[in-house]
């Protein structure tokens, strides 16, 4: 079995065939599957389907691409709105293995400092101001998930290095707990679609954090020197459909019934089987989500 932590179902690009992707999916063993959200609407819509088909689970989160939006007002209402979708819509407890999941994480949030040219905000100058506010808009969230004990999906992007500052300082978290409250460890969470150096990895190894691997390591075989620094036991895999289709589809739409791609891409760069590195990544993925 097999599990994609990371696909926009919740995205315009599978609005007219929703149920036929999900089947092709699971008719390649791609049993569950993570819808993260990027922003209010389409953290709302991922629980939707969450709660539609068996197997698929939400995640909350506002992008820190959003973080553009002049309208966006990072305060104690978007926080409560945050909380309100989380827990209003999380999985139930005595739920069964094939049941239909909801709220396993918050994600994705994080920090990105690139430079989109096609972007519906009409400033894309990375300014220090901007980067103040995805630091509170991924605070705000990063913070909710400790006090939910939940999981974080992190989006990293050109920021290796505020980021892993960023969650290496838990002072506001120990500031904002109840009295008589021990501040809580670093909430479990993988970083999505891994972009950085060998460094930042073996950082974030020690840390304790997952390492999302996805479609474009079979773009080149330069990858193999980075996810073979990583091991096998933090390694989940990842679609991000509908974009980072893999060899030999790329180009195309992609879609969650790819992720056996890229478990193989993963075997052959760590020297696993694929029969180990798919049975590593799915209880990875089961641990972190909580969703065995």
């Amino acid at each position: 079995m097999y599990i994609d932590t990371h696909c926009h179902l919740n995205f315009e690009a599978f609005k007219d065939d929703l149920p036929q992707v999900i089947k092709r999916a699971k008719d390649r063993g791609v049993m569950k599957i993570v819808i993260p959200g990027t922003d209010v609407a389409s953290s709302t819509r991922a629980i939707e389907i969450a709660r539609a088909y068996p197997g698929c689970y939400a995640a909350v989160g506002i992008h820190p691409h959003h973080a553009k939006d002049p309208n966006l007002k990072i305060d104690a209402n978007l926080r409560d709105q945050l909380k309100q979708l989380i827990i209003q819509n999380r999985p139930a407890r005595n739920a069964s293995h094939g049941d239909a999941g909801g709220v396993v994480a918050i994600g994705e949030i994080g920090l990105d400092y690139h430079v989109y040219r096609n972007s519906k905000y009409e400033n894309t100058e990375i300014t220090e101001e901007l980067k103040q506010k995805q630091q509170e808009l991924f605070l705000l969230q990063y913070e909710l998930a400790h006090e939910l004990n939940l999981s974080t999906i992190l989006h990293c992007r050109e920021a290796h290095d505020d980021l892993i500052q960023t969650i290496s300082n838990n002072s506001r978290i120990r500031e904002n707990l109840p009295a008589g409250r021990q501040a809580p460890s670093r909430p479990p969470g993988v970083f999505h679609c891994y972009g950085g150096s060998k460094k930042h990895l073996r950082l974030l190894i020690t840390m304790g954090y997952y390492i999302g691997f996805d479609g474009n390591i079979t773009y080149s075989p330069d990858w193999k020197t980075i996810v073979s620094s990583a091991p096998l036991s933090r390694i989940v895999l990842e679609t991000d459909a509908p974009y980072l289709t893999p060899v030999p589809f790329r180009g195309k739409r992609n879609e969650p019934m790819q992720i056996p791609l890229i478990a193989q891409a993963v075997a052959e760069y760590t020297g696993a089987s694929l029969a180990e590195a798919t049975e590593m990544t799915t209880k990875n993925a089961e641990a972190l989500f909580k969703i065995s």
